[in-house]
């Protein structure tokens, strides 16, 4: 990237004129400094580089679509896919079993919250782990990433160490419960704890990566399950509230949203990067969560049976698709349908410009422009079946 360079450039430079200045001196050469953002073997880049991975289930193969060019690539699997995860960089891609396998997409994106990184490096396969029991939940973010299994019990891996393409496991925790959730939040990790390993959790603990409590923060969470990290703090949805879980300062404060609506969904929480609502959704309507704002509100929608919902975090509308592929815009305050359109597709992702909807028969990504009334952008083609979908890079 020519920042980069020139960065590289004016750094070394200023380290020329101080070694003429004191080269009599006998003084030891002054080193020359890291440039802001530098990471060894990426390419900074000017914008985002996202990408669709997508693979057919049952195959040994992870593509990624370039949504710049839309080249393909793809990475080889160990193992026969049956469920894919991404947190931004990795995708996980598991058999539906005890087998994961971490494949580095090479394309992410840094927030400093002021300012943002893109980053751009060579896709390849990290490595694959075999767990004890039927993998049931994967969260990463920043340092960590969490292994949930069927046994009650997350695997900690050390997602830096991914970066450097080592597979690392720091701990095993034990949760006490039915549950296996682990959300990794500001270097910590947000747990779901219980006292009986064949009930559901009851409250959420925060604790190292060794899986120690660190006393920072414990709070009531009955069956805990979906969860999301925004600029606000993380979410993570009980039975009948939600929590939100803030950094402030050093120090990690609680605060518990009770749901207009109960249960809350089992679903998977859906929100565009770098904002502050995520949206769930099942027959009973949409929940939409604000973090900045410690705010949630359930938005009634009869009549339609909704597998997903995801918030362009604009304060105003949410985005939801219903079981026979039709997509919708509603309006938050009111309920009322704003737009529509009908894509035989059962996933929904979004990013900070357009919403992806996979038609894994006619082998089409369509991307569509939220902001325009739900307009069909482009029909992607690709190269084999997209079943599992997820976006990286965003």
């Amino acid at each position: 990237m020519i920042v980069t360079n020139v960065r590289r450039f004016a750094a070394a430079l200023g380290v020329t004129l101080a070694l003429s200045a004191c080269g009599s001196s006998g003084d030891p050469p002054a080193a020359e400094e890291t440039p802001h953002g530098y990471v060894a073997g990426a390419e900074e880049m000017a914008e985002a580089q996202s990408a669709i991975a997508y693979a057919t289930r049952g195959a040994r193969r992870l593509h990624l679509l370039d949504l710049a060019t839309g080249s393909e690539k793809e990475v080889g699997l160990s193992l026969d896919a049956e469920r894919i995860t991404e947190d931004g960089r990795f995708v996980y891609v598991d058999d539906g079993d005890r087998q994961l396998d971490i494949v580095d997409a090479g394309v992410w994106t840094v927030d400093h919250t002021d300012h943002v990184h893109y980053y751009r490096a060579p896709a390849r396969s990290v490595g694959t782990l075999t767990l004890a029991a039927p993998i049931t939940t994967v969260a990463g973010f920043e340092a960590h990433t969490a292994i949930g299994t069927a046994d009650g019990k997350v695997t900690v891996l050390d997602r830096r160490g991914l970066e450097a393409g080592q597979v690392t496991t720091l701990a095993t925790v034990d949760s006490g419960s039915s549950t296996a959730l682990a959300v990794p939040y500001a270097d910590r990790l947000l747990v779901a704890v219980g006292d009986e390993p064949g009930r559901p959790a009851d409250r959420i603990v925060a604790m190292d990566e060794r899986g120690a409590p660190t006393g920072a923060l414990e709070v009531p969470c009955p069956a805990p399950r979906g969860w999301a990290v925004l600029r606000g703090g993380a979410v993570i949805a009980c039975e009948n509230s939600l929590v939100r879980v803030k950094l402030e300062g050093e120090e990690l404060t609680a605060k518990t949203l009770p749901s207009p609506r109960a249960p809350v969904p089992m679903g998977t929480f859906g929100y565009r990067p770098r904002s502050n609502e995520a949206a769930v959704a099942d027959s009973a309507g949409i929940w939409s969560v604000n973090a900045a704002k410690a705010t949630l509100r359930h938005l009634p929608v009869g009549g339609r049976e909704l597998v997903a919902a995801a918030s362009p975090a604009d304060g105003s509308t949410v985005l939801a698709l219903d079981r026979s592929g039709t997509l919708f815009s509603y309006d938050l305050a009111t309920g009322k349908v704003l737009a529509r359109t009908s894509v035989p597709a059962a996933n929904l992702t979004l990013d900070v410009d357009r919403a992806y909807l996979a038609e894994p028969v006619a082998r089409i990504i369509h991307e569509i422009d939220y902001r325009d009334g739900l307009r069909t952008a482009r029909k992607l083609r690709v190269a084999e079946q997209p079943d599992l979908v997820v976006e990286v890079g965003r």
